[in-house]
């Protein structure tokens, strides 16, 4: 691979590269950097041998630069000094750890095509200096390559994972450079064929899921719950019911009780009976987990060992439901048009201490909103408007009440209902208070400083900014045209 530094554009440029430091708190050490600097930026009329010389003179401050940088976790700030040390051929300083540890950095942070550059960088200097990716590491490099850092996956990210699931079984590799460099074989792993299968059917190429899968079984590894979910899911969106059944009598066949009593395959399966018509399959699965649910809470009431063993022995094949299991039995009941029943079943889920998701508010939301996009001078009147006015203002209370983050789909779908419903107040209300929320939640942190807190700490609050959820709210354009004209209607 080509390198592309010029190409990663770095938020916080190197200090080696300007006379600025972007760092203060962090690099200006005065006793390792007072003296060095004047060599670390020699003049453009010295010779070329007595840079190099300087630059290797002042390699300790250097390399402890770098480590003082490795120490943040934070890739932004390892990386221009990285670069720097591959500019000036001294990744030789570099130990195997050292690697191990850049590489863990990278991943750990945001999925970016610019972290990606560098990942793929990372392990091309890593092979040039001899050092094996191990397994864990190239289960990441599949994933990252597969389509981690976009939204819709294409054909070739699945082309290039599987290039690398190759590669890595080979016990040599040729570079684009066409040097050749020996290596021991890695097999791949339960994760690694489970991260191929997953790219597979999210570009719903089935063929190739199953080929994965029957390799798999061919290496004697045993698929586990992410495996088949997978491809019970893929089945599911292809319309092949018959395989879903096929599929979990084997896993029943070969002595899976515990994968066929899970959670997961279980929504999985009342998913793809709900998208291909088969409802009664998905109410009674889904009355068979609510009484799993029921007689497990009772379980965990009872002391006495007599008590809990007296369990219906149907029943202990049944695994226990979870949001997951209500918001496919919300929806189902909600395209059944059966809105009523499902508002009680969200608030049933309350007092089994369930907290719904915003997915199921969404999906209620949007069942107020009329077919057609404007309604702007629509004067028919809903003879039940008042009461579904009602109805939505307890369910916007109840998300309000159970403290449920909303997303853009929430406003979109909340405001578009008061508005199908005449109630331009409410709906006016509802978009200037998820404005605020989104204004509120997006507000970063106070940065500490750097020099005042220890390592750990700083490592800490990075992972959490790095994996907080997306908190603001983009209110979407067909709802901005609709509300100004709602606002210009009424000038």
């Amino acid at each position: 691979m080509r390198r592309l530094w010029h190409r990663l554009n770095v938020p916080s440029p190197c200090i080696y590269c300007t006379q600025t430091l972007l760092f203060p708190p962090l690099l200006s050490r005065p006793s390792l950097f007072s003296k060095s600097y004047q060599t670390l930026f020699p003049s453009p009329l010295k010779t070329a041998r007595e840079t190099s010389t300087e630059v290797h003179t002042n390699k300790p401050a250097l390399l402890a630069d770098f480590y003082r940088s490795l120490s943040t976790q934070d890739i932004d700030c390892i990386w221009p000094l990285y670069t720097y040390l591959y500019t000036n051929d001294l990744l030789s300083t570099l130990t195997r750890k050292n690697f191990h540890h850049i590489f863990l950095y990278t991943i750990r942070a945001r999925a970016s095509q610019k972290n990606l550059l560098r990942l793929t960088a990372l392990t091309d200097d890593m092979r040039k200096r001899g050092f094996q990716l191990r397994l864990n590491e190239y289960n990441s490099l599949i994933h990252w390559v597969g389509g981690k850092t976009v939204p819709n996956l294409h054909p070739h990210h699945l082309l290039d994972a599987l290039k690398i699931f190759e590669d890595m079984q080979k016990p040599e590799l040729v570079t684009e450079a066409g040097e050749i460099i020996q290596k021991e074989p890695v097999q791949p792993s339960v994760v690694t064929f489970n991260t191929l299968i997953d790219i597979a059917v999210q570009l719903s190429d089935i063929r190739t899921a199953q080929r994965l899968y029957h390799d798999m079984v061919s290496r004697h590894l045993q698929p586990d719950v992410y495996t088949y979910s997978s491809l019970l899911h893929s089945m599911g969106k292809m319309g092949d019911v018959s395989g879903m059944d096929h599929m979990l009598n084997d896993i029943r066949n070969n002595g899976l009780n515990t994968m066929a009593k899970n959670t997961a395959i279980w929504n999985v399966v009342m998913s793809g009976y709900a998208c291909n018509g088969f409802k009664d399959r998905t109410y009674a699965m889904f009355e068979q987990m609510v009484e799993a649910y029921s007689k497990d809470q009772k379980k965990k009431k009872k002391k006495h060992k007599s008590k809990i063993n007296s369990t219906t022995p149907a029943l202990k094949q049944v695994p226990i439901t979870d949001a997951e299991s209500y918001r496919i039995y919300i929806d189902l009941m909600v395209h059944d048009n059966r809105r009523d029943e499902a508002i009680r079943v969200l608030y049933n889920m309350e007092t089994l201490g369930i907290k719904p998701t915003i997915t199921i508010y969404n999906t209620l939301f949007g069942s107020f909103m009329k077919s057609t996009k404007f309604h702007l001078y629509d004067e028919e009147v809903d003879p039940e408007q008042t009461v579904k006015l009602n109805t939505l203002q307890q369910l916007y209370k109840s998300m309000k009440d159970t403290q449920v983050k909303p997303n853009s789909e929430t406003m979109y779908t909340l405001v578009s209902a008061f508005l199908d419903l005449g109630d331009t107040k409410s709906a006016l209300g509802a978009f200037v208070s998820l404005s605020n929320i989104s204004q509120t939640l997006s507000t970063p942190p106070a940065r500490k400083s750097i020099q005042s807190n220890s390592v750990a700490t700083l490592a800490k609050e990075r992972l959490l900014l790095a994996n907080r959820d997306p908190t603001k709210i983009e209110p979407y354009q067909e709802l901005l045209d609709r509300l100004n004209g709602v606002v210009t209607k009424s000038l």
